[in-house]
């Protein structure tokens, strides 16, 4: 007998259609959100049957349901190998992948899924996700789009692709389409903190949606943190007033909601305080800077600075000229160097300060097939991830045709901008103006070193100059990179100047606390 024969049922036993009705039972009490019950059911069935590859897939769906990715991974990646035709299985498994920062990964396996079934919905939604995290927009937009496409419009499924699709409308710029998608279904009835989030960061006049009234109705979701939910609404309310012009409501709610946050973030913003004293006493030391490096087949502009500071609308100038394929904030660079330190056998690290020297060469090799792989056929590849700033003298050297655009604005509006702003994840200095004020400072004192070190290969762009004359941006942009400059009008940049005048006083105030 071998390892896959079973031993006979007792007598009018019906194994086939007893496991089945344990595993609907355990999907029952996994839809009504009873992820222990579920999980039991289907730990027994598998102490039976380990080769269950429906009790599997189920299981790792309650695993993830009760956000455990790191035990979905082990059940689902299973049920995968049993059989790896299914490509539900496979997309949940790209899933518990991506909620790991697996993004790669996530996206080789929901591949093998999108060539057994390339118009399913799940597929193509993981797909469109794993392409936003990604910062390619482009491309997850048109999965999104082709999920839209695949379900029905006006179900919850329908919502959840609009809203992603939505978000990439708003990171690439394309403000009219995202407020076309967010204000039909907010006439469907749909009311949540994505719907409202997305729509207080429109331009002013383009929601038709009254967010303070809807505000009230957002209700906190079972597994989620209570106080983390009352931030977030706290920043949509702030952002509304603001729009409404009622700053000083507008500015009560922001000072209630950064102090929240400045809380929790007190251990970060002493580690970043060090780490940024640390590039900039690096940056100052470093004597004889020269770039002999080969040039590479795509060059690498690299648009820093402070958050809200102006990135976005100077890569969009960018976008507009031949050869240049935006890169949004895409994650090449850390990619690379962690690859670098596994591939020697090292910790997995994301710092170059800590790589040992000798493995540069490999890092520049990391990087290039990261490049290869994003934008195959452009001319310079941009990145504005605003936390390279700390490996900018690093990328100089290091690659043959690196090349920097630094973006400064005014002080009072970029400080009011970033108070304005919960993030994610990272950004410790966002919730106190004072800590505010010192990281635009420090960023600026890079980019002023940074011109200096090397001359040839940064310029410097002022917010301000760029709304009032993009045209002279653009053609800043292009002499830097080596590109032509179309033929045409240039498109006006977004107006933000000014954003913080009605609140000059409390801004001061506020910084005259400490």
């Amino acid at each position: 007998m071998n390892s896959r024969s079973v031993s006979p049922a007792p007598p009018g036993a019906n194994p086939l259609r007893e496991t089945r009705e344990k595993l609907e039972q355990a999907e029952a009490y996994r839809q009504q959100r009873k992820l222990d019950r579920a999980e039991a059911i289907c730990s027994e069935l598998l102490r039976h049957h380990p080769d269950y590859v429906a009790a599997l897939h189920t299981l790792g769906l309650i695993y993830g349901d009760k956000n455990d990715h790191k035990r979905a991974i082990g059940p689902l990646f299973r049920a995968a190998m049993l059989n790896p035709q299914s490509w539900r299985t496979l997309t949940a498994l790209s899933s518990a992948c991506l909620c790991l920062g697996g993004h790669e990964m996530a996206a080789q396996i929901l591949e093998q899924a999108r060539l057994i079934n390339p118009r399913d919905f799940s597929v193509l939604m993981t797909l469109g996700e794993i392409y936003r995290q990604e910062r390619e927009y482009e491309l997850a937009r048109e999965a999104f789009r082709e999920a839209v496409a695949e379900t029905d419009a006006y179900g919850p499924e329908g919502e959840q692709v609009t809203l992603g699709l939505a978000a990439c409308h708003v990171a690439l710029g394309e403000n009219a389409e995202a407020a076309a998608a967010l204000n039909e279904l907010a006439k469907r009835g749909t009311c949540s903190r994505d719907l409202l989030g997305l729509l207080s960061q429109l331009p002013k006049g383009m929601s038709q949606v009254d967010i303070l009234a809807e505000l009230p109705k957002l209700t906190k979701q079972p597994h989620e943190n209570a106080e983390n939910f009352e931030n977030v609404v706290a920043f949509i309310r702030a952002n509304a007033l603001d729009a409404a012009g009622r700053h000083g409501e507008a500015w009560d709610v922001l000072r209630v909601a950064n102090q929240a946050c400045a809380s929790r973030a007190t251990q970060d913003l002493r580690e970043l305080r060090e780490a940024e004293q640390a590039t900039l006493k690096r940056l100052r030391g470093a004597t004889g800077l020269r770039n002999e490096t080969p040039k590479e087949p795509t060059s690498t502009l690299f648009i820093l600075g402070a958050s809200r500071s102006g990135k976005t609308s100077l890569e969009a100038l960018f976008g507009r000229l031949p050869g240049a394929k935006r890169g949004y904030e895409n994650p090449s660079l850390p990619n690379a160097v962690s690859r670098t330190f596994q591939n020697a056998g090292l910790l997995t690290l994301w710092s170059l300060d800590h790589l040992p020297p000798q493995f540069l060469p490999n890092c520049r090799a990391n990087y290039l097939s990261e490049l290869a792989r994003r934008a195959p056929s452009a001319n310079v590849f941009s990145n504005t991830n605003p936390t390279h700033v700390h490996y900018a003298g690093y990328m100089a050297t290091l690659l043959g045709n690196a090349r920097f655009l630094f973006v400064k604005r005014n002080p009072n509006d970029i400080m009011l901008r970033i108070y304005m702003q919960m993030y994610k994840e990272g950004n410790a200095y966002a919730y106190d103006l004072n800590s505010i004020r010192d990281h635009v400072n420090w960023y600026n004192q890079i980019a002023d070193i940074m011109q200096e070190k090397f001359p040839s290969i940064v310029r410097i762009v002022s917010y301000e100059d760029m709304v009032t004359n993009p045209a002279d941006a653009m053609r800043t942009v292009a002499e830097l990179c080596d590109l032509p400059v179309p033929k045409g009008p240039v498109p006006p940049v977004g107006d933000d100047r000014g954003c913080a005048a009605p609140y000059r006083t409390l801004i001061e105030a506020e910084l005259a606390r400490a």
